[in-house]
């Protein structure tokens, strides 16, 4: 964990305070007294990683612990080592997609989570699209548009009641409802 954090402090992160929003759609701020953290998903990408990054970058940026991002004409996905529970990266044509968190703590810029209300997340984004999911009858999709770059989204899972995973990229990545399958 060490070792990470110093990648991180070496790569000159710094708490998502410091990257401007990406425009969610709707101005919803993060929840007061949240500290950020350097896994705060954004709709940009993910600590020192952005959606359409080249994987070989990502690599160098993550000190090696990306693992190897080949093929290059393929879609494969990876976790690297010391990134929080739940989040593993989509690879797609040796570039980043996407990322995909499934488990709660992990937060977006704006303080959304696994395992938050579907109706507190429609109140926050009056103005996402919502569809049904194709394999829960009860459960929906919230999507969640960058307003400064119509490539990006948020897409939020629920089964009617919570969310029970999401993901951030870029189309058409981020709206592969089976990933690299």
């Amino acid at each position: 964990m060490l070792r990470w954090s110093l990648a991180l402090a070496a790569l000159g992160c710094r708490p998502d305070a410091e990257h401007p929003p990406s425009g969610a759609g709707d101005d919803h701020r993060p929840p007061s007294g949240v500290p950020p953290s350097p896994w705060t998903v954004r709709l940009d990408g993910i600590g020192p990683i952005l959606y359409g990054m080249d994987a070989s970058d990502a690599r160098a940026a993550l000190g090696d612990t990306l693992g190897d991002p080949t093929p290059a004409d393929g879609c494969l996905w990876l976790v690297p080592a010391g990134v929080p529970p739940g989040l593993r990266f989509m690879v797609e044509s040796g570039k980043i997609a996407r990322v995909d968190v499934d488990s709660a703590g992990l937060r977006t810029q704006a303080g959304d989570e696994v395992g938050m209300s579907e109706s507190d997340l429609r109140a926050r984004y009056p103005r996402a699209e919502v569809r049904p999911h194709k394999y829960d009858t009860a459960g929906r999709y919230v999507i969640v548009p960058d307003s400064t770059e119509p490539t990006r989204r948020l897409v939020f899972e629920t089964d009617g009641q919570r969310v029970v995973r999401y993901r951030a990229g870029v189309v058409p990545s981020v709206d592969y409802v089976e990933g690299c399958s």
